[in-house]
């Protein structure tokens, strides 16, 4: 088991923290990369965590990356504005490509943005489920893939998001978003606790479902949860809430389980997160779920009824033993999954000779 460290560093040097060894000079291409949530007073929520990760990731390739936030509203005067200002923004710094860290809107102004262009599909800009309404689920889904038209490039995080994409599947690539191998290290689970102020005999389930409890499944699993504690008396159902990207590494190691309820995902990040620390899960087959837990002990995957989850619950949450996990996730580190990446923007750019 590896040893606990401190996980925020008060100035830590992207390059080490990332857990990347650059490429060599020169820098490989310049890449504006696009996205919707650098402007909130919270821009770790959402998806932007990964993006923000994978940003200094090929930072500290030596990848010229800028950034561009086309913002979240979606009136036609401020997507207009956005879009005038995409276009001001590749005729100035004359980027080699501009790459969408989502579909839908995201995606469209970028392949209209007077410059080669990237996409990466990430889960419900292809697929229907989340928990928004049927109509603005479906136009995001109709421009995600008219977008994919007229990109140069397309990234999938799982192959289920190729799969959904009605037009170009065979011109995508599946990457899945990596994990920071560095800072996702198992802990000792009595050591996390302490650190926590959780009970250490308790039977602890973790899962990320405050964002969007609909789609996540918080009810099901509530109602699983009851069907364990018939079992398991001390068993408790906890929440991700406020929780600091950086100290996630505590909560997987601290708890028995991760359980993923999703009825919807592209690459669900938080269990490759909890598989890099060694913690136990048990998730519906949503995404790369399947191959991601392909060769775990322990793992299940499990329909989505309160009798499947609960059952796989219980099985897990008796044993209190950790995973294997890690060993599945080794081809994922950040570094490894942004060299890929980078292939894909020398492969656009190359493709301007």
């Amino acid at each position: 088991m590896m040893t606990a460290r401190e996980f925020n560093d008060p100035n830590p040097d992207p390059a080490a923290s990332s857990g990347v060894t650059a490429l060599p000079s020169p820098r490989p291409c310049h890449v504006l990369v696009v996205s919707n949530h650098w402007k909130k007073a919270d821009n770790k929520t959402f998806a932007a965590v990964w993006v923000d990760r994978q940003v200094t990731a090929l930072r500290a390739l030596g990848v010229e990356v800028s950034t561009f936030d086309i913002g979240s509203s979606h009136s036609p005067g401020d997507l207009w504005a956005a879009w005038k200002g995409l276009r001001a923004e590749v005729r100035r710094l004359r980027p080699d490509l501009v790459h969408a860290r989502y579909g839908t809107i995201t995606a469209m102004l970028c392949v209209w943005s007077g410059c080669r262009s990237l996409i990466t599909y990430a889960g419900s800009d292809l697929l229907p489920g989340a928990g928004i309404s049927w109509v603005r689920t479906w136009v995001g889904i109709l421009l995600s893939n008219l977008a994919a038209l007229k990109a140069d490039a397309l990234i999938c995080v799982s192959g289920q998001l190729r799969r959904a994409l009605w037009w170009r599947r065979g011109a995508a690539r599946v990457i899945p978003d990596g994990v920071n191998l560095e800072r996702f290290i198992p802990i000792d689970r009595e050591e996390a606790r302490r650190r926590l102020g959780w009970p250490a005999d308790r039977r602890i389930v973790v899962m990320d479902a405050a964002r969007d409890p609909v789609n996540k499944g918080l009810a099901v699993a509530e109602a699983a949860m009851e069907r364990v504690r018939g079992v398991f008396p001390d068993a408790e159902l906890r929440v991700f809430v406020g929780v600091k990207p950086d100290e996630m590494p505590l909560h997987y190691s601290a708890a028995d389980a991760l359980l993923c309820a999703s009825r919807q995902e592209g690459s669900p990040n938080v269990v490759k997160e909890a598989l890099a620390c060694n913690c136990p899960v048990v998730a519906t087959p949503v995404g790369d779920v399947e191959e991601r837990l392909e060769g775990v002990v322990p793992a299940r995957v499990v329909k989505r009824d309160v009798e499947s989850i609960a059952a796989g619950l219980i099985e897990i949450l008796r044993e209190r033993r950790r995973c294997n996990g890690r060993q599945a996730v080794l081809g994922l580190g950040i570094d490894q999954v942004a060299r890929r990446v980078v292939e894909v923007y020398l492969g656009v750019k190359e493709s301007l000779s």
